[in-house]
């Protein structure tokens, strides 16, 4: 057994251990996280089981005061997940996410706030972990709410307060390295943007990310954007024009040093292009959008 395997927490947050479970509250709403009994294996197996899925796996909202939040349950994906599962290497993953999300709130970057945390050992080394936010029933993502939106000037507004959110989260040295359109949601009749499953992003210390990797974070959401059919019906040059100027917001130096590494994108995303062109999936309808956490 690790004697201590949760080490040093950001402001904030509590700790609790129930049985073989770590569970890691905010501190102000402690005592009603503590009535979820989360550190019960079968009251979270009945959570899960009972939950929509959504994603790579089911995604239980609980009810907490006045509010909700969402649970999710750390999950790999890609070719070897039928092996890998929920299980991982120690807490760190979890504890990871946690730490980066709040030093980016901490800095004004638009995150999810990070409710709890619940962490139980499996077997020997392998662990498993979920994660609770806040729920917000009128969120959307980015595919849903460009897909409905018909107007090019609400379009580029759009693209612009996106690119700024998204400017802050590498201003203040986190490296998002799966940002797609279903990670970036639009909360409420503001639209006020926030960008959320931060759990493989890294943070950069000291300082802002570097421009090679902000390439990289920006290059994969433009691929998402095509590989999801808004390139050219929602998503062209005016619109990735203003992105890049809530991004910049007019630092010349900052656009100057994207401008070397963005040759290499423009050439992924050409590829990209040819191999979606004739397989892009058809827009989501215009109906209400489920419950997302942010």
């Amino acid at each position: 057994m690790i004697r201590d395997p949760i080490g040093e927490l950001p402001a904030g947050y509590v700790i609790h251990r129930v049985g073989d479970s770590w569970l890691i509250f905010d501190r102000a709403g402690a005592s009603q996280l503590t009535q979820l009994r989360l550190g019960d294996p079968a009251i979270r197996r009945t959570l899960f089981a009972r939950a929509r899925r959504r994603g790579r796996g089911s995604v239980p909202s609980v009810p907490l005061g006045e509010t909700s939040i969402v649970l999710r349950r750390y999950r790999h994906g890609g070719l070897l997940a039928w092996l890998t599962g929920t299980l991982y290497l120690g807490p760190e993953r979890a504890l990871s996410e946690l730490r980066i999300t709040a030093s980016a709130e901490a800095s004004g970057a638009p995150v999810p706030h990070v409710v709890c945390l619940a962490l139980w050992p499996v077997a020997g080394p392998l662990w498993s972990a979920l994660i609770g936010t806040h729920e917000y029933a009128d969120a959307r993502d980015l595919l849903e709410i460009l897909s409905a939106m018909d107007d090019p000037r609400s379009r580029r507004d759009l693209a612009r307060r996106v690119g700024t959110a998204i400017g802050k989260l590498h201003d203040c040295g986190v490296e998002h390295r799966d940002l797609q359109v279903h990670n970036i949601l639009s909360i409420g009749p503001e639209q006020r943007i926030v960008v959320v499953d931060l759990d493989n992003a890294s943070f950069h210390v000291p300082g802002p990310v570097p421009a090679g990797r902000r390439a990289d974070n920006l290059g994969r959401l433009m691929r998402s954007i095509v590989k999801n059919g808004l390139w050219e019906s929602r998503v062209g040059r005016r619109e990735v024009a203003a992105f890049l100027g809530g991004y910049t917001e007019s630092r010349r130096a900052l656009r100057r040093d994207l401008r070397v590494w963005l040759g290499r994108e423009r050439l992924k995303l050409a590829l990209h292009r040819v191999r979606y062109r004739f397989s892009r999936p058809p827009n989501p309808g215009r109906g209400a959008a489920p419950p997302r956490s942010a």
